[in-house]
Parts: structure tokens; C-alpha cells; sequence
């Protein structure tokens, strides 16, 4: 079968869930206070469609994709692919998926255990049906994609051919050939080369790395595939540690100069429900934190950053009293609903 990267998102109702990662209690809650059944039927005949990274970092990572597999072959449930799952195809063992990759496990551990791991069995079949899931959803009114709306991307999807890891690996290979004639890309061998094991430390800040940084611009900008799923990034003023590794560039506001009249829905960006920290990382979301984005108010983040939670469990917090949420975002309605149960509309500004 050919894979379809860019897929058709059927009429009708749908409660769209954001980066899950894990979190099957926290998924199961918020199921129950959209009215949907156990197997992920509704009364009123609603679907769910999930903006990816569903796996990963939270305690039962093979729970929340078994159960999206069953819903999903009896055509309750849809979903885009996120980074997560990218990573999980491509063989790229990241941070928060030792349930996955047995060489992450033991440094996974410390942070996320206990978590559920896969059944060795399980996981090549597991990589092969994810690996049929689209990038992109979409109809007329809407649009779905895990991080950034880029239609020159989607255009390149269909210039390489075959399934979606040979894709991936495909514009890979062609960034780096591209890459290489740059004049700062043997300063950033270099720098890899020295300093690759320092990233790795959240305890010490690694040393300027300029061509380091001048590569992850330019990959997040060149791969079609990453650029959606991860989002195009910007040199940042001061490195800062996320997700395992020191990190040299951050993500931006694609979504300013967006206006097309379709709503885009998207998850990846770690929105927060609770007040703003000034902590320098709250510069995407200045809105409010139902607001929809862009100049145009035409684009919304649904991660509520619920994949933090493994914080909560490190401090033995219980899941009532974290500021970490799933949440869906109920169309056409336009409304919030939280795992907690509450309900919150969104707004434009």
C-alpha cells in the first residue's frame, strides 16, 4: 500500500486530543468526561482525532497505542504522527522512550520509571501499522498536523517515494548532502566530536557550539518531515536544556503570519493552563491560555503539557493537584475539556 502522508479528515463532530505521551490515566479520565465508552464509542456518534506524540515519557506508553489501535480499526479514532512516533520509526532513540529502546531504558528509568515497557513481540508489528498513520488531516474547515502549518513542506512530502521511514531517512541524507558544503560544517563535526557527550549533561552548560546551532536551524527548516512534526526553529540567545539535551535553537511562532480561513489545530509546543511563569520560556503563548493564535486567530495549541507529569510523580504529587493537563479541544464548538473534568472556552484575541 502507498503511503499517504496527507490525508483526508471525514465530516462530522470530533474531539481533538492533544500529545498524550503515556499518560493512559490521565487519557482514560478525559475519554469518560467527553461521554465516550470504553472501547471509544460515543452516543452521539463523535470521533476522536489525536495530534500525535502519544507515546513516550508517561507510565504506560503501550496502553494508550494499543487502545488508539483498537478505536482506530473500528473508525471511532484518527491521528497524526508526532516527533514521538517519527523517532520510534526512524530508530532514533530520544529521550523518555526506554519503554521503546532498550538502550534508553536505564537512563530513562531515572526520570520515568515505573513505566510499562513493550513486549519485545510487540514491537515490530506496533512500528509497522504506526508507520501507516498520516502527517497531515484535513478538510475544508480544518486542519490538523502535530507542529507547524507549512504548505511549501507539504508540497515536498510526495518528491521521495517509498514508505515513511525511507522518506525520513531520504531528506536526511539529502540535508546533510546539502549541509555539507557549508562553510561552518567541518566546525560542526568538529564540535560534535568533543562536546557531543556534554549536551547530554543538564548540570553543565556545554561550551558556545555556533556551527552546532547554525546545523539545527538549518535541519529544521530543510527536512519537510521534521519541519511538521517538530516545527521550524531560531537561534536562541542562551542554550537551555529540554527534553535530554542542551539545545541551541527553539521553537518560534510559525503561527503569526498564518490566515487562511481553515482552523489549524495543532499539539507539540507545551502550552500551560496554569499562570505564566517568568522563567523565559513562556515567549510563544503572550495570549491567554485559551486563546487562539496568529494574527488571524485561525490556529490552536491543544498540549496542555500533560507529558510532565513524571515531575508530579518524582514529588509524589497526585494527579488532582497538578497544573499538567490533557485536554481536547471539542469541534465544532470550539470548547476546552480537561481530564479533570473542567470545561473552558476559547477565545480570539
Amino acid at each position: 500500500m502507498t503511503y499517504q502522508a496527507v490525508q483526508t479528515l471525514p465530516p462530522g463532530a470530533w474531539d481533538i486530543i492533544g500529545d498524550v505521551h503515556g499518560e493512559w490515566a490521565a487519557l482514560c479520565a478525559l475519554l469518560g468526561h467527553l461521554g465516550y465508552a470504553a472501547d471509544g464509542s460515543h452516543p452521539q456518534g463523535r470521533r476522536l482525532v489525536f495530534v500525535g506524540d502519544l507515546c513516550d515519557r508517561g507510565p504506560d506508553s503501550p496502553a494508550v497505542l494499543a487502545w488508539f489501535k483498537q478505536a482506530y480499526d473500528a473508525g471511532r479514532a484518527l491521528m497524526v504522527l508526532g516527533n514521538h512516533e517519527l523517532n520510534l520509526l526512524v530508530d532514533d532513540a530520544k529521550d523518555g522512550s526506554g519503554w521503546f529502546f532498550d538502550r534508553r531504558a536505564e537512563r530513562d528509568s531515572v526520570l520515568y520509571a515505573p513505566w510499562v515497557r513493550a513486549e519485545r513481540a510487540e514491537k515490530a508489528v506496533l512500528a509497522d501499522w504506526l508507520a501507516q498513520m498520516p502527517l497531515v488531516l484535513q478538510r475544508g474547515d480544518l486542519r490538523i498536523v502535530h507542529a507547524a502549518w507549512l504548505p511549501e513542506q507539504i508540497a515536498r512530502l510526495e518528491t521521495h517515494t517509498g514508505g515513511l521511514a525511507a522518506r525520513y531517512r531520504a531528506w536526511d541524507e539529502a540535508v546533510v548532502q546539502e549541509l555539507e558544503g557549508a562553510p561552518w560544517y567541518a566546525d560542526y563535526v568538529r564540535e560534535q566530536r568533543q562536546y557531543g557527550r556534554e549536551i547530554e549533561a543538564p548540570d553543565r552548560l556545554p561550551p558556545p557550539m555556533p556551527a552546532t546551532a547554525q546545523f539545527e536551524l538549518a535541519r529544521s527548516r530543510l527536512h519537510p518531515i521534521r519541519a511538521l512534526t517538530s516545527g521550524v526553529e531560531q537561534i536562541v540567545a542562551r542554550p537551555f536544556f529540554a527534553a535530554g539535551r542542551w539545545r541551541f535553537t527553539g521553537r518560534c511562532r510559525w503561527w503569526a503570519d498564518y490566515d487562511d480561513e481553515a482552523a489549524v489545530v495543532i499539539g507539540h509546543y507545551w502550552r500551560h493552563w496554569y499562570p505564566k511563569r517568568d522563567d523565559g520560556r513562556e515567549v510563544l503563548f503572550p495570549e491567554a491560555n485559551n486563546a487562539w493564535l496568529g494574527r488571524a486567530g485561525k490556529v490552536f495549541c491543544v498540549d496542555y503539557s500533560v507529558g510532565a507529569r513524571w515531575r508530579d510523580r518524582q514529588s509524589g504529587l497526585p494527579p488532582e493537584r497538578s497544573v499538567f493537563r490533557l485536554a481536547a479541544l471539542r469541534w465544532p464548538e470550539r470548547t476546552l475539556m480537561f481530564d479533570d473534568g473542567s470545561q473552558a472556552p476559547t477565545v480570539k484575541v
